[in-house]
């Protein structure tokens, strides 16, 4: 499979005037917030979804109004069986329509859009185990490595990456390496070079008072398309960051156990993995399996993760997300079979700086022997291989 993927995106374009209103209050946006903001990207893609068009994007807020009334929408929401649907919770904002057509021309005060419908991607993936994340600017031999721990441990079948604008490579240098190294599981790179959007927490906070996640919208939004464009037909998804390595601490793969789970869900919490170890290792050149150890001063619970069987989702009540599978009422329920392990020196810093080595103080730091097994059980090396205890 060579072909690249192609997205069908729309921007309100600047002479228009029009912008997308924001749901943060102007009191809790700080000094950044305006430079990260989506302010104008009306679609990430228009594709096919069985007998559907998908037109989505980040949340439409104040231009739905505007696509109500343009074409080919002005008729499409009226009726007693409209065409056309809205779908706008957990930062969606998708509009499915019934059609048959190939080609959209989208006409009115949002501008003019010439749109080709993408094809429908669902049997590139249908019936594989899928390991899928957002990438930005990550090393290549990180991708490598993260690719190779979840096919050797967990039995992964393919890859769908989407490259947030990475500047360090193009993405399809990316993808054509990723292939060449693992020719025999599918590997797709998709390039999705939106706005991360505005962060909440700590790291957006203002005049100490934390913002909400209100505004970031380009990872739930790739969620959702990885969703309903290649997903929807895969034997079961694993959505987790290149710095994140889950296992069991019965042995079992998380794909497999989540397709034997009732539910089709299963949900898991991580904790951290020190980029502090014996051999006292500088952060130029790391590698996963560099680094095994536990700090026993740091009991941080990282957010969860999760796998899920895709058929076991309805697609409006229940919504992916980077944390959640919001709507579902096993969200709630955290697996305590299951954990990630958070790798603090694989890490470009662009949220925060992580590297945390110290010296060595064996009174302090565990070696997490069921992740140093791993990591040869899978034929990863690096400076700090050693036999587990």
């Amino acid at each position: 499979m060579s072909q690249d993927i192609a997205l069908s995106a729309c921007r309100v374009p600047a002479e228009c005037g029009l912008a997308r209103d924001c749901p943060r209050p102007e009191e809790l946006r700080n000094a950044r917030y305006a430079a990260q903001y989506d302010w104008d990207t009306l679609f990430y893609d228009v594709y096919r979804a069985d007998r559907q068009v998908v037109f989505q994007g980040p949340p439409l807020f104040s231009f739905l109004d505007r696509l109500r009334e343009s074409s080919p929408f002005d008729r499409a929401f009226a009726g007693l069986f409209p065409k056309a649907r809205h779908v706008s919770t957990k930062k969606r904002g998708e509009i499915w329509l019934r059609s048959d057509a190939a080609h959209f021309t989208l006409d009115g005060a949002l501008g003019r859009h010439e749109i080709a419908v993408q094809p429908d991607g669902a049997e590139l993936f249908a019936g594989r185990r899928v390991l899928t994340t957002l990438s930005k600017d990550n090393d290549p031999e990180w991708i490598e490595d993260w690719i190779r721990f979840y096919t050797r441990i967990h039995g992964a079948e393919a890859v769908l990456l989407y490259d947030n604008a990475s500047s360090a490579y193009h993405w399809r240098t990316l993808q054509e390496r990723l292939r060449a190294r693992f020719p025999d599981i599918r590997i797709v790179v998709v390039s999705w070079p939106f706005p991360y959007g505005p962060s909440g927490g700590p790291a957006g906070a203002v005049n100490g008072v934390e913002a909400p996640w209100d505004s970031d919208f380009c990872q739930t939004g790739m969620l959702q398309h990885a969703r309903f464009r290649f997903l929807r037909r895969a034997r079961s998804v694993l959505n987790l960051d290149i710095d994140e390595l889950v296992l069991s601490d019965r042995g079992r793969s998380i794909f497999a156990a989540t397709e034997a789970s009732r539910s089709g869900f299963v949900k898991f919490e991580g904790f951290w993995i020190s980029a502090t170890t014996p051999l006292a290792l500088c952060a130029s050149g790391a590698r996963h399996a560099e680094f095994s150890w536990r700090d026993g001063l740091d009991p941080t619970v990282c957010p969860a993760k999760w796998c899920l069987v895709p058929a076991k989702t309805h697609a409006r009540r229940h919504s992916w997300s980077v944390h959640n599978l919001f709507g579902s009422r096993h969200n709630a329920h955290i697996s305590r079979e299951f954990a990630f392990r958070h790798m603090r020196a694989i890490s470009k810093g662009w949220k925060e700086q992580r590297w945390d080595a110290v010296d060595h103080d064996p009174a302090r730091f565990t070696r997490d022997a069921a992740l140093a097994r791993a990591f040869e059980d899978a034929g990863m090396t690096g400076r700090d291989i050693a036999p587990p205890p």
